[in-house]
């Protein structure tokens, strides 16, 4: 008998729907760059996570735990300045959390760590003597926000999330630089430097960061305290230091595999050998593993991220969440301006998948260049 015939006629547990809804809205709960991403890609998909509060079964992922994990070991450096024990300790104590949570996924868990234990060390000692970090006092580490955000309609948002580093640069005219780290299998230089003056999250807890060192007299009274140390309100917020590591054994160099057993060596490789061996492959090619990009990003730039994105989408976002709480769920589709929607298969975006449009250059810049002026849309029709 296939356990598809054991379980027919079996009643299995059924999670209990709820009356209310999870999400308490962008004014009161705030929203975050994820969260905004999600409504970008699909409101009904959308609304089944933040109001039904529905989600997919946890499942050990190592593009994001191993990024992860590297947060944490930046997370214990920072504190200590000092390249000791101790970031080995979080990373260790981080890990044996993991292998609780998935039982099934020791060994995968295991990898990483091992990973993550030989590359870190190599990083920090690749960037010490970089001026940026010997001319650097760190303001906020690991700062988890939660700040208020006046929309054009007077609607006060909240734009939440955490702060990798906040860091003031040079000595002498220096200025405050957001750091984000990022743990990536590949890395388009170009690409990311020329994106990141319209990046999502980047430019988002840059707008964050703007309002939480200077918040307006209103948004003062909706709770937002000036904080800091005294050199950040001091000094004029200058841009980004992108910070990305790209992840061994994910293609290309160094993408090696342990040795198996043979007549020569009927042991196999150990594991001290082989994540002996990945360290050699960074340690021969750093600037392949790890990159930084100091990206200077002017008001202009944070106003017209303001004005062409973050206020348009933050005001329809509140418009939906309104409606959306108003109504029964068998009338959500009947809104007269067609607020909801569900988004279909079989479209392509080349911006969610990460990439870029033909169009871009001239958003930004005006020029014209790799594109031509057309007379008609339906020519394949003709």
């Amino acid at each position: 008998m296939s356990i598809a015939d054991k379980l027919k006629g079996v009643k299995l547990p059924q999670s209990k729907k709820r009356n209310t809804p999870l999400w308490k809205g962008p004014t009161e709960d705030g929203i975050t760059q994820s969260l905004l991403s999600r409504f970008l890609v699909c409101r009904e998909r959308f609304r089944l996570k933040v109001i039904e509060g529905l989600a997919p079964e946890d499942r050990f992922s190592h593009y994001r735990e191993y990024g992860d994990m590297w947060h944490v070991c930046e997370e214990d450096l920072a504190k200590t300045e000092v390249l000791g024990k101790s970031w080995l300790g979080a990373l260790k104590d981080y890990c044996q959390g993991l292998c609780r949570q998935y039982p099934t996924e020791q060994e995968k868990v295991d990898h990483w760590y091992n990973v993550c234990k030989v590359q870190f060390p190599l990083y920090v000692d690749y960037w010490k003597q970089h001026p940026d970090v010997k001319e650097r006092i760190p303001l906020l580490q690991e700062q988890v926000f939660n700040v208020p955000y006046q929309l054009p309609s007077g609607r006060i948002v909240r734009l939440r999330g955490k702060w990798d580093s906040v860091d003031l640069i040079g000595k002498r005219n220096g200025g405050i630089y957001l750091q984000e780290n990022k743990s990536k299998g590949d890395i388009y230089e170009e690409q990311l430097k020329r994106q990141l003056r319209f990046d999502l999250q980047t430019m988002l807890y840059l707008v964050a960061l703007h309002e939480y060192q200077y918040p307006t007299e209103k948004l003062l009274k909706e709770g937002q305290e000036a904080e800091g140390p005294e050199e950040f309100n001091d000094h004029k917020i200058l841009g980004v230091r992108y910070n990305v590591i790209r992840r061994p054994l994910s293609g290309g160099k160094g993408s090696i595999r342990r040795h198996q057993p043979s007549k020569s060596n009927p042991q196999g490789e150990s594991k001290a050998d082989f994540y002996a061996r990945v360290a050699q492959y960074i340690k021969d090619e750093p600037e392949f593993f790890f990159m930084r990009w100091k990206v200077e990003i002017s008001d202009a730039d944070i106003d017209k991220f303001k004005r062409e994105f973050l206020n348009p989408v933050l005001e329809q976002l509140c418009d939906w969440y309104e409606w959306i709480v108003s109504v029964p769920k068998e009338n959500l589709w009947d809104h007269p301006e067609g607020i909801h929607s569900r988004h279909p298969y079989g479209v392509y975006n080349v911006l969610d998948e990460g990439g870029s449009s033909d169009f871009d250059e001239y958003m930004d810049n005006g020029s014209m260049i790799g594109l031509r002026q057309v007379e008609s849309l339906f020519g394949e029709l003709q």
